[in-house]
């Protein structure tokens, strides 16, 4: 279980990145678990490209893709992560950068996507934001120009991490998924019914993409009572 900090604002997201937080934090290594614990899957499966998807809005997906995108380069593994949450980016928000070009820079106006790359100040990580919010995001994100995109990416980076939006919106992420080569879910304790969760889960097992787990976050943590001995 992952407890996250709930967001309040989208300046907020900022503090939740494992580079603003201390070493020994015990949220870097819950993140740093993860990233191990699906790492055999990525290898047994050639997992290159991946996305982060939620069932409802507000479960921390862009939190969850932000960390862990850093752990992984924090291993030495050359990331990129791509904001495709082309009706509400965040990603911008939490590197605290503009969102003035981006995927659908890339994908729109054809320009160069060494061009539109941002750097990070953490080493082996690269940014690509949503960019300007284009009027048919579901067709950008399942033409043949993004099929392309992706291929080229895997063949610069060993992992690609896609920011997604909430399934129960609109179909962006299942889309992505179809092109991608893992699924990730974000879940937020007490935000959503099991029944809604599974439902959820299910439209991406029928996905071309291997379904990697849940990760459950904003889960209160139980204090053990400690008891008292008598002298």
């Amino acid at each position: 279980m992952l407890p996250l900090l709930k967001r309040k604002s989208e300046v907020s997201l900022s503090s939740n990145l494992l580079s603003h937080l201390k070493p020994k934090s015990p949220i870097r290594e819950q993140y740093h678990a993860i990233r191990a614990s699906i790492q055999l899957a990525i290898n047994e499966n050639n997992i290159q490209t991946m996305v982060i998807f939620s069932g409802e809005e507000s479960e921390g997906k862009t939190t969850i893709a932000a960390n862990l995108a850093i752990t992984f380069a924090e291993v030495g593994k050359k990331v990129l992560l791509v904001d495709a949450n082309f009706r509400q980016p965040s990603i911008h928000f939490a590197f605290e950068n503009e969102n003035e070009i981006g995927l659908s820079t890339v994908l729109v106006e054809n320009i160069p996507i060494q061009d539109c790359v941002r750097g990070s100040n953490v080493d082996n990580l690269e940014l690509l934001f949503c960019g300007p919010i284009p009027p048919n995001p579901s067709e950008l994100l399942g033409s043949r120009k993004m099929e392309l995109l992706i291929s080229s990416l895997k063949e610069y980076y060993d992992m690609v991490i896609f920011d997604t939006p909430a399934v129960s919106s609109v179909a962006d992420s299942l889309i992505l998924a179809n092109i991608c080569d893992g699924v990730l879910m974000a879940v937020r304790s007490g935000k959503n019914s099991v029944e809604n969760i599974e439902f959820a889960r299910d439209m991406f097992l029928n996905t071309n993409a291997y379904f990697l787990g849940c990760v459950l976050n904003d889960q209160r943590m139980r204090k053990k009572k400690v008891k008292k001995k008598n002298k």
